[in-house]
């Protein structure tokens, strides 16, 4: 097996590769607040986990996730992928390892299947079959597969590949292509593709989400991904695609979001806290809690506290003589 396999660099792929690094700096550079910024990124990783589970033919709508019971194999399945997303996130700009591949095989699977799969190789024969059950491609054997894994970590983690967007793509195919363990080897796939986005800023602050995409085209997805690594150029080309897409996609979002103010997102009390204390400039906790006669003194205090610890407000004195201030 080729490790990395081999592409052309067609002037479509340049074009592809440019439209993605003007993306990358216009989300890299534009500023929003915080809570704006947690708000998409919880939102764009939920839509990502389950348009992923929905490529394995997972059925369930965003709609449905809020209803179907915390047991539901199905939901079960699109909250995994989500956990194993943000710990990608929160590991971002570090090495991959083995270890690390198998924790997220381990996290993807949890409670769908026997406990001795999770995070282990595969030990028998494997084949990949297509809708009419018949086997389009043999994956390596199992004496071969920790050698190939150790191969493409060694690529993931080095220079050879210049073009980021195009090691995310190639570390996805030849995952696939060793398929290593028994089950969620695509969910696992598309997970190395984000972690190397990550890991080299191309995530788009995390907040990239190929895999509505890559759901949306589902059959091209499946057709390029049965190439020969003798020439994963249309491969590359798709992926490179979804990429670009996605990244558009939030980068629109973004700058609608530019001009929001923080306090936007503020609980409505809290909200209404603050703009007492900026019409008052100073503000006892007593003048607060006359106004708000039907809220309990601890929720007040837990209120202004959150205020503070955002930086919204500011405390000056001590005990009784405490008063508040914007900032």
């Amino acid at each position: 097996m080729l490790i990395p396999p081999k592409y052309f660099l067609t002037p479509k792929i340049s074009q592809l590769l440019a439209g993605i690094e003007a993306c990358k700096e216009v989300i890299n550079t534009i500023s929003i607040p915080p809570e704006v910024e947690t708000n998409i990124r919880r939102q764009s990783t939920l839509r990502s986990s389950l348009f992923s589970a929905r490529i394995e033919g997972n059925p369930l709508t965003l709609d449905e996730l809020a209803t179907k019971s915390s047991r539901d194999q199905k939901k079960i399945e699109v909250f995994n992928i989500l956990k194993a997303q943000n710990l990608i996130y929160q590991k971002r700009g570090k090495d991959l390892s083995q270890n690390d591949l198998m924790e997220l095989h381990g996290v993807v699977l949890n409670g769908l299947t026997e406990s001795y799969n999770l995070g282990k190789f595969r030990n028998e024969v494997s084949a990949i079959f297509n809708s009419a059950g018949i086997a389009i491609y043999l994956p390596p054997p199992p004496r071969q597969i920790p050698h190939l894994i150790e191969k493409l970590i060694k690529f993931i983690n080095s220079q050879k590949e210049p073009f980021i967007p195009i090691r995310a793509s190639l570390t996805h195919f030849m995952f696939e292509k060793i398929h290593p363990f028994l089950d969620g080897n695509g969910r696992v796939g598309r997970l190395l593709t984000s972690a190397v986005l990550q890991k080299q800023g191309f995530g788009m602050k995390g907040l990239l989400n190929i895999e509505e995409y890559l759901d949306t085209h589902r059959p091209i997805y499946y057709r390029v991904l049965e190439e020969s690594e003798k020439d994963v150029t249309s491969f590359v080309e798709f992926m490179l695609e979804a990429i670009l897409q996605s990244s558009q996609i939030i980068k629109k979002l973004i700058l609608t979001k530019k001009d929001t103010k923080r306090e936007d997102f503020l609980l409505p009390r809290r909200q209404e806290i603050l703009n007492i204390i900026k019409d008052q400039r100073l503000v006892s906790f007593d003048q607060i809690r006359r106004r708000f006669m039907g809220v309990n003194e601890r929720t007040l205090r837990y209120d202004l506290k959150k205020l503070q610890d955002s930086g919204f407000i500011r405390k000056r004195g001590a005990t009784k003589g405490v008063y508040y201030e914007a900032i």
